[in-house]
This record gives structure tokens, C-alpha cells and sequence, in this order.
């Protein structure tokens, strides 16, 4: 009988990499603790902490890894949630899931460059809010599976 094949344990599952993670955040004012993962990103990291885009008033921030895709961070933020750049699940749509990497949040940026994107795109939907236009670059959006996702 041949069992699963065995897998690398995902990033946040070892506390040497988790704690320098959260210590940027905290170094950064971002003021993060840990939390339980939404049960679909059951057996992931999660954390919350909170930033102050440019412009906007404070916003708590939801930062979920799930183990199906751990390089790949689901955000979601408190506050309006009218965008045409948010998934079916109220998370942000930072990135198009098909660009190459150097377009799109990798993990050795950094905690610090992620709370940038989050920032910035918290920006574009204000802006979007009150003009109707989208500042920065766009992609075709179509019902994505969530499995592409995630």
C-alpha cells in the first residue's frame, strides 16, 4: 500500500519563520496578533492588525494563509466594501492570480511590503468610491474557481 506522498510543512507552520513575520508587522506599527484561520483555511496562520492608509481612517486587517496555497495571502479588511476588486468572499483582489511573480506579493518582500499593497489598494477603491474611475493597472475579471484562488 502506497501512502500520500509527503509535503513540506507550510512556512507559518515553523515558529522561526511565523515570529519574525509578526515581529515586522509589530515593528511597522501594524500592531498584529495571531488568530484562529476562517475553518476553510483550517490548519493555516492568521493574523489581524491595523493600518492607517493615506487619507483614510484606520482599518482592521485580516491577513489569512491557508494550506492549499501558503505563499498565497487572502486579506480582508473592516470598513466599505463596494470594489470591483474584491472576490465573492469580501477579499481583496490585490493582484491578477495569473501574473508572473515580480507583479504580484511574494513572501521574501516581506510583511511590511504586503501592508504597501494592502494600503494602496484600500486607496484605489476610495478613489473609486467617489470618482467611478480605478486608478493603476487592471485585469479582466471573471468568476474565478475558487480553487484558482486559494
Amino acid at each position: 500500500m502506497i501512502g500520500p506522498s509527503w509535503r513540506e510543512p507550510a512556512w507559518f507552520a515553523r515558529p522561526a519563520h511565523r515570529l519574525p513575520f509578526l515581529a515586522a508587522l509589530k515593528a511597522a506599527g501594524a500592531a498584529p496578533r495571531p488568530i484562529r484561520p476562517p475553518r476553510v483555511y483550517r490548519g493555516g496562520f492568521a493574523l489581524r492588525c491595523t493600518i492607517i492608509p493615506a487619507g483614510l481612517d484606520r482599518r482592521t486587517v485580516t491577513i489569512v494563509f491557508g494550506c492549499g496555497s501558503p505563499e498565497v495571502p487572502r486579506v480582508f479588511v473592516d470598513g466599505p466594501t463596494d470594489s470591483p476588486h474584491r472576490y465573492d468572499d469580501g477579499s481583496l483582489c490585490m493582484w491578477y492570480p495569473y501574473d508572473p511573480p515580480e507583479r504580484q506579493w511574494q513572501r521574501r518582500d516581506g510583511p511590511v511590503v504586503l501592508l504597501g499593497h494592502i494600503a494602496s489598494h484600500l486607496i484605489r477603491e476610495a478613489w473609486w468610491r467617489r470618482t467611478g474611475e480605478w486608478v493603476g493597472d487592471e485585469a479582466p475579471h471573471r468568476a474565478l474557481d475558487r480553487q484558482e484562488t486559494l
